[in-house]
């Protein structure tokens, strides 16, 4: 799998993962790794936050960590002038 913001560019590069919200090729220089905290499940259906000694990683490609960041900024304000 190669890269999809550099095919963009007519640029060959190997991916080395996969962009979880889109699903698209990341290769090192643009993929965007984030820390997400891990969420436990207890015996029965409550669900429980704990926090972890070491966060899960995820990868985001350019574009998607973009909107995740904007999208963030607007529910800081409330939602407006979004």
């Amino acid at each position: 799998m190669h890269c999809f913001d550099c095919a963009e560019h007519n640029v060959e590069r190997p991916a080395v993962g996969t962009c979880m919200d889109c699903g698209a090729g990341v290769c090192a220089k643009h993929a965007r790794p984030e820390r997400r905290s891990v969420t436990c499940r207890v015996v029965g259906l409550t669900v429980v936050n704990q926090p972890a000694r070491v966060a899960a990683r995820i990868l985001r490609c350019a574009s998607c960590s973009q909107v995740r960041t904007t999208v963030a900024a607007c529910e800081k304000q409330g939602g407006r002038n979004c």
